[in-house]
């Protein structure tokens, strides 16, 4: 029962600092979320015999949450906008390329509180 205490609190304060911050609605990114779980669930998968399936779930969304950033700034790095370096567009496109490691470990801690 602590144990699903602990992760709404981690909810619960993340949810309030981004809204505070910004707004959760520049928070949400679909394809990133999406990435992000699609490679936790593909790494979850291949679990061997005796692993925790909910701890390689939660590895396998820090790895997505970073190969998905690796996957926006290359593909940020090859627009016109980054050869002009016009920031005012780079800016809020590396904004969501680094929503990728936030899914990442947001997801990590709450499976970190479940095992």
């Amino acid at each position: 029962m602590v144990k699903y205490l602990g992760a709404i609190i981690i909810i619960i304060v993340v949810a309030s600092g981004i809204e505070t911050g910004a707004g959760l609605d520049r928070a949400i990114d679909a394809l990133s979320l999406l990435f992000v779980i699609g490679v936790a669930v593909g790494h979850a998968l291949g679990a061997k015999d005796g692993e925790n399936k909910i701890t390689r779930f939660g590895d396998g969304c820090v790895r997505g949450g970073w190969l998905g950033f690796l996957v926006g700034v290359s593909l940020i790095a090859g627009t016109d906008f980054a050869a002009r370096m016009d920031f005012s567009m780079i800016m809020p496109a590396m904004a969501v390329a680094l929503l990728a490691p936030l899914y990442g470990y947001f997801f990590k801690i709450i499976t970190m509180q479940l095992e």
